[in-house]
């Protein structure tokens, strides 16, 4: 593959192209002083006639440009060489000493190229070892540097097309030239392919493809209820429902405050799917997200394919019972100061989790507002472990009959419903 030397190379070649005319189309009998030279035009001299090879732009080539990407792995390390593929062009320049030769000299460069719109690759051979373009601005240790950047052997062979740039492109160009303008042809030369002699690291050859064509049927998560019905509370232990769509799959997981629950766990189909909720969940809002996995490879392992949204719901915290009575302990329980509740949860509480007694006097006097109050948890150490019971301080509460939630980050704990009565319990009787 071409080096970095390719684009002298290339403009070698084709000043050998014009010094080496196809037989029929020599010039010397016309023009016999002819000088050809590759600098920019306003070095040209003016003792002589001259055909000029003026290189002034090189753009990526857009077919070439991704072609071996990426160069590195995920740990920087040099995986391939991509090309750096290059497009480039060239001002052709007639400068004459006397009439017509302006013409002459062009009209000759131009049938030359026209002759040549693909470089052969034994002529780009030819042209770097020729003796034809030894001069003393360019001796033969140059000519053997150029003929080492492998011009020849790259993958796609050079083409030479006519390229004509708009007006305004071509004013812009000669402006900063600081020469007249002279007769002139624009050359489009591609693909030069350089590529980098730095040695990359080269995996192993694929031994075997396992290959699979899937639908993309992404499953979809609506809602959570519980799975008695939509509008009851989701406690600790409960069987759950999951209303969607494509939630079936080959191999159906759900996954619930991190917890995964596996596909013989879940009663499925393709709208809902059922299951219980594991232990160990704190109450709050919590997350639910379906995953289909995939059994792929050889042999056949676990892959991650398609997930669902994730959904949140609501795990509410539950005071628990002990017979048809709630657990609800006052201290002390003769009615002292200061008093406490100490009320048994389920599921147990963390001990950073925000926790909150919330009291509402029942049957009270019509002549008044209801009583209404709320009290923190006491203060627990953030080492200690999730508490099944937590005690609140209740000072200054007047002695009646109220209701008693818990609320556990934001989470309420249910209150049970009499019609036409209203709300019953959970209650304490405070002296």
């Amino acid at each position: 593959m071409s080096g970095n030397l390719a684009i002298a190379a290339v403009s070698a070649v084709m000043k050998y192209v014009i010094l080496t005319p196809a037989p029929g189309n020599g010039i010397s009998a016309v023009v016999p002083d002819l000088v050809v030279t590759a600098v920019p035009p306003h070095r040209v001299s003016e003792d002589a006639p001259c055909l000029n090879i003026f290189f002034y732009r090189a753009m990526v080539n857009s077919g070439w440009a991704q072609n071996g990407l990426p160069s590195r792995n995920s740990q920087g390390e040099r995986v391939s060489n991509p090309y750096l593929a290059l497009d480039l062009y060239y001002l052709i320049t007639a400068h004459a000493t006397g009439d017509y030769q302006g013409e002459i000299l062009l009209g000759y460069a131009m049938q030359a190229f026209h002759e040549n719109p693909v470089l052969p690759r034994a002529i780009i051979r030819t042209a770097l070892t020729s003796s034809t373009l030894v001069t003393t601005e360019t001796p033969a240790g140059v000519l053997a540097a150029f003929a080492a950047a492998d011009l020849a052997e790259q993958i796609e062979q050079i083409k030479i097309t006519p390229y004509f740039p708009a007006p305004e492109e071509l004013s812009n160009l000669w402006s900063p030239l600081n020469t007249g303008y002279v007769p002139t042809a624009n050359y489009k030369v591609t693909v030069v392919l350089i590529e980098s002699r730095r040695p990359a690291r080269s995996a192993l050859p694929v031994r075997a493809y396992n290959l699979y064509a899937l639908p993309v049927n992404t499953p979809h998560i609506e809602d959570v209820i519980a799975a008695a019905g939509a509008g009851l509370p989701i406690l600790a232990g409960a069987r759950v429902a999951l209303r969607g769509s494509a939630l079936r799959g080959d191999d159906t997981r759900v996954v619930v405050g991190g917890v995964e629950i596996s596909n013989g766990a879940l009663d499925i189909s393709n709208e809902r799917i059922e299951f219980n909720l594991p232990t160990g969940l704190p109450a709050g809002i919590t997350g639910v997200q379906v995953r289909h996995l995939l059994n792929i490879g050889t042999p056949p392992t676990e892959h991650r394919g398609l997930e669902s949204n994730v959904v949140a719901f609501v795990l509410q915290p539950q005071i628990t019972q002990t017979g048809p009575n709630y657990d609800i302990q006052i201290i002390p329980a003769g009615g002292g100061q200061p008093r406490r509740l100490q009320i048994s949860l389920d599921p147990p509480v963390s001990a950073e989790a925000r926790a909150m007694v919330l009291l509402n006097e029942l049957n009270a006097p019509s002549t008044r507002a209801a009583f209404l109050f709320s009290f923190q948890a006491s203060s627990r150490s953030p080492e200690d472990p999730p508490a099944a019971q937590l005690t609140f301080a209740i000072p200054n509460v007047p002695a009646g009959d109220y209701l008693v939630r818990v609320r556990i980050n934001g989470a309420e704990s249910p209150l049970n419903y009499v019609s036409p009565d209203g709300y019953l319990s959970p209650a304490v009787t405070l002296p």
